[in-house]
């Protein structure tokens, strides 16, 4: 039996981390599903989690030699790196305006002072979200936009459901402290 195939995760890196190639190989074919995995499920597109998924081995490579085995399961390290690096990729990303955003009246026959007054305040949420954290507008988005269950919307970020709830928490004050200071105060959330 080959030496890398029974030696544990913490052996690998520290292997790894003196520039054995045959240990990153080996790593990288225990463990790249399940990074992959993580990529996708976080990013939603499959290119872009496969060179998430190649960041991070590389990030792997460069860090093994700072391992300290004991603190944390190989595994747990490995999604943190990833949810890291696809947070990253997320922030970079240019907001795009889908055709499905783009509000149609719900009602023809409604005036232009309705409907002037639904696009002021779209607006004027729009303008408020922009006030917030990457963390906490990610965490509107998917829970109040993409109607995403809190357990799930955690899981997509990487977090816990009580982080989730604090960040959504603080994301709600904030949107809140916003819009009071318009001039026709908005309720929101």
């Amino acid at each position: 039996m080959d030496l890398q195939l029974r030696q544990t995760d913490d052996e690998l890196l520290a292997a790894i981390g003196r520039g054995d190639q045959a240990a990153g190989a080996e790593m990288m074919r225990r463990h790249l599903s399940y990074v992959l995995h993580i990529c996708q499920r976080k990013l939603g597109n499959l290119a872009e989690a496969e060179e998430a998924a190649q960041d991070v081995f590389a990030s792997v490579w460069k860090s093994a030699g700072n391992w300290q085995s004991g603190q944390a399961k190989v595994t747990t390290w490995l999604f943190r790196v990833a949810s890291n690096r696809c947070i990253d990729i997320l922030r970079r990303r240019r907001p795009t305006t889908h055709i499905d955003d783009i509000r149609e009246p719900s009602d023809p026959s409604a005036n232009a002072e309705e409907l002037l007054a639904v696009a002021d305040r779209d607006r004027l949420i729009r303008a408020a979200l922009e006030t917030l954290t990457a963390d906490q507008k990610q965490a509107v988005e998917l829970v109040y936009y993409k109607d995403m269950k809190q357990r799930e919307a955690a899981e997509t970020m990487g977090l816990s459901i009580a982080a989730l709830e604090s960040i959504l928490r603080r994301a709600r004050a904030k949107l809140h402290q916003v819009l009071a200071t318009q001039p026709d105060p908005i309720e929101m959330i």
